[in-house]
């Protein structure tokens, strides 16, 4: 167990009990193992159901789409993907409702969410059910499939918009916009889909280690920094200086490309940072992202109506989490008038559960 990280999580007050002791042990290398077995005794029938399911539609599709855990990531060109079109289609429909309420928003935003805005919410993500269809594709669950070792979790889908800054300097970026590595499991899978042309820095690229550099990275800059009590980051935030000091600059890759390409990237895995957009640009990109069943530490997640689909089958499975929340639980309506951070964890109504399905054992 950290103490450092014990003593930080017993100061911070708002912060429940059992968060607080959750976070003590997560934030050791021994304690996270320990969660982990933990999860994985708890879910061994459900975790053995889903192995069996993913390894049949491996072989059923021949998974055409593979990532290489020495990279942890994986681009895919326009037009490689089934129902990325569409999904396209329905988030130009997104950005064009929400584009009169983005001033509103940014000036409303408190600290950190000023980084990036969602724009769909629990709400957009139910009346557009093509963007579930492309995440779920047989295609693209066979190759979550294959990475994570069984069927996952599509947890959240999110058309992101990021504004430009008023300060483009290093001393300006914080939160994710610094080098970090997200914590919820040892492996996941972040889809993203370009909605707008990206260029160049001013864009303010999505920008990685592959997994090999990163583990390198980690070794010369030492021990990993615990990340804030409550946080998804697992470790960081690395200060800009730190990492270009250990890593070769041609390593770096960056999330550029037309409108419509695809990067699949274990953000688990590779140390990353993004959404250093300058003023005067903006950037759009979808985004969806799968997780083990058993994950050690859970984030707020998207309701998604599971019933389109056979409760056995792979899509049934990605739908369906351990745990219903109503929807508009974590993520209501981000265009109403009264701030969609501050509704979080409020729903008016409760009828809206995930219908039909027990939670998983």
């Amino acid at each position: 167990m950290s103490t450092s990280a014990l003593k930080d999580a017993l100061r911070n007050r708002e912060v429940g009990l059992r968060t607080r002791l959750h976070f003590s042990v997560y934030a050791s290398k021994v304690g996270f193992r320990l969660l982990k077995g933990y999860r994985k005794l708890m879910n061994w029938g459900t975790r053995r159901s889903r192995t069996v399911t993913g390894e049949a539609l491996i072989e059923r599709t021949g998974c055409p789409v593979k990532i290489d855990p020495e990279l942890g990531y994986r681009w895919i060109e326009p037009g490689e993907l089934p129902g990325m079109e569409a999904l396209i289609s329905a988030c130009d429909g997104v950005i064009e409702e929400a584009r009169p309420h983005l001033p509103r928003l940014e000036a409303e935003a408190p600290g950190r969410y000023r980084i990036a805005f969602d724009l769909l919410g629990d709400d957009g993500v139910h009346q557009r059910p093509e963007l579930v269809d492309a995440m779920v594709s047989d295609e693209l669950l066979a190759c979550a499939s294959d990475y994570l070792g069984g069927v996952p979790l599509l947890r959240r889908v999110a058309v992101g918009y990021s504004p430009g800054h008023e300060a483009s300097t290093g001393t300006s970026w914080a939160g994710s916009q610094l080098f970090h590595f997200d914590g919820e499991d040892d492996r996941q899978i972040k889809v993203f889909v370009l909605l707008t042309d990206v260029e160049d820095d001013r864009d303010g690229p999505l920008t990685f280690l592959p997994a090999a550099a990163s583990r390198e990275a980690v070794k010369k800059l030492g021990k990993r920094p615990a990340g804030p009590v409550g946080s998804y980051m697992r470790a960081g935030p690395y200060a800009d200086e730190a990492v270009r000091e250990v890593v070769d600059p041609r390593d770096l890759v960056t999330m550029t490309g037309k409108r419509g390409r695809v990067l699949l990237l274990d953000t688990s895995t590779t140390l990353h940072q993004g959404s250093r957009v300058h003023h005067g640009h903006e950037r759009t990109v979808f985004m969806g992202v799968f997780q083990r069943f058993e994950l050690v530490h859970e984030t707020p997640f998207n309701w998604i109506d599971p019933s389109r689909f056979d409760e056995a089958s792979p899509q049934g499975m990605a739908l369906t989490p351990p745990r219903r929340v109503p929807r508009n639980f974590y993520f209501p309506d981000p265009l109403e008038q009264t701030s969609a951070t501050a509704r979080r964890g409020n729903c008016s109504k409760p009828e809206l559960l995930a219908p039909g399905r027990a939670p998983a054992a």
